[in-house]
């Protein structure tokens, strides 16, 4: 009965530690899965092209910043508010390169991904919003959806 109950002493404190150490372990793992779920993060590498598009469109360099925006918005598939804010930076520079058929793509991705909303309450500025709802209105009629 000794041998028993120091058996079982030794036993309580390691079936308590193990217990333990599985919880922190299980615990650890569980708040980086709701970490990355609830807040998934953009690769740079999408963000800095997304930087440099809109770097390019401010100086006029349309079609360096077209075709950065086109890359940087793949990148932005869930995050539908730099999506949109892309799209439309994506549509004003293949308006400006006469890009008929760019700009109705894009038009159509917009409401596809039903980025309207999101594009009217967004941070763009005025004038941008303003270039970019004349457009849209201007190939309403052509489009479809």
């Amino acid at each position: 009965m000794t041998r028993a109950l120091e058996f079982s002493r030794w036993m309580l404190p390691s079936t308590l530690l193990m217990f333990l150490l599985a919880s922190v372990l299980v615990g650890n793992t569980l708040t980086d899965q709701q970490v990355t779920l609830s807040s998934p993060q953009v690769d740079p590498f999408y963000l800095r092209l997304f930087d440099d598009g809109l770097a390019a469109y401010n100086r006029n360099d349309f079609e360096e910043a077209f075709e950065n925006l086109k890359i940087a918005a793949f990148g932005l598939l869930d995050e539908p508010d730099l999506l949109g804010e892309a799209f439309v930076y994506l549509t004003l520079s293949a308006y400006n390169l006469k890009k008929t058929d760019q700009v109705e793509y894009y038009l159509r991705e917009i409401s596809r991904f039903k980025l309207n909303n999101r594009i009217r309450s967004s941070r763009l500025p005025d004038k941008i919003k303003d270039q970019f709802a004349r457009i849209q209105s201007s190939f309403k009629n052509g489009l479809t959806g």
